[in-house]
């Protein structure tokens, strides 16, 4: 049984797992520092494992949003859809509920709203933050989107000993939508734009992982490039 599933055919913790491991030797050290020393700018304080940490769980959890009721319903236990036109719209948005309302960083609270933000936003050629009116849902949005709580606990503790820490997710609600957003239209802390830094990792393990899975002889140019630039040696 592969259920919950990332797409046809893929399971969602070998999508998360997978979306880390393309990644392997593709972070520089260089880059964690560069991540330490900006956050540091702002009063953040996280040593390099610190932050190590908080990339890996990142870019493994980006897409638990996928874990939804509406989304898994579309499935068979073994992934295959049970009709045509499946869809995984608006996964992102629990994604970032669950950044936003379940995964703590110590001493460095101001982290998980730049965790949350990357998250929101790592289909941002599509959609991101600014597509979400605070005091309604998206068109054609079902609350079963962002009931996390049945798969999504499969799911943590399956990633139990890659993740680093013992974390929970929920059911949320329109009211944590609705909080989430508000919290984030008031917000005007110049930290924020740091989300980026993690934006990449995801992007990059994201879609590397996706076309390793799903190819079907095309790739987009997107992938090329990165596949590209990453087979030349270069790194984050």
């Amino acid at each position: 049984m592969i259920k919950p599933c990332a797409y046809e055919k893929q399971g969602l913790i070998d999508h998360a797992i997978g979306s880390y491991r393309v990644l392997d030797g593709k972070i520089s050290e260089s880059y964690y520092k560069i991540i330490s020393r900006r956050l540091e700018r702002y009063g953040i304080v996280l040593d390099l494992n610190g932050v190590k940490e908080i990339v890996k769980d990142v870019v493994v959890l980006h897409d638990i949003g996928k874990a939804g009721e509406y989304y898994q319903n579309q499935f068979d236990d073994n992934c295959n859809p049970l009709k045509s036109n499946f869809s995984f719209i608006y996964h992102e948005l629990g994604s970032a509920l669950f950044f936003y309302n379940d995964y703590d960083v110590e001493k460095a609270e101001e982290v998980k709203s730049l965790l949350t933000l990357a998250v929101l936003n790592h289909l941002n050629a599509i959609r991101g933050i600014s597509d979400y009116l605070v005091n309604k849902f998206p068109d054609k949005f079902d609350e079963r989107m962002i009931k996390l709580n049945k798969y999504g606990s499969i799911m943590l503790q399956n990633l139990r000993g890659v993740i680093s820490k013992s974390l929970k997710v929920s059911d949320y609600t329109f009211d944590d939508y609705h909080d989430m957003l508000y919290a984030f239209s008031k917000k005007s802390d110049k930290y924020l734009k740091l989300y980026n830094l993690f934006l990449a990792p995801i992007m990059l393990g994201d879609n590397l992982d996706s076309s390793l899975v799903r190819n079907n002889g095309s790739k987009t140019r997107f992938v090329r490039i990165l596949e590209g630039e990453l087979n030349g040696g270069s790194t984050l």
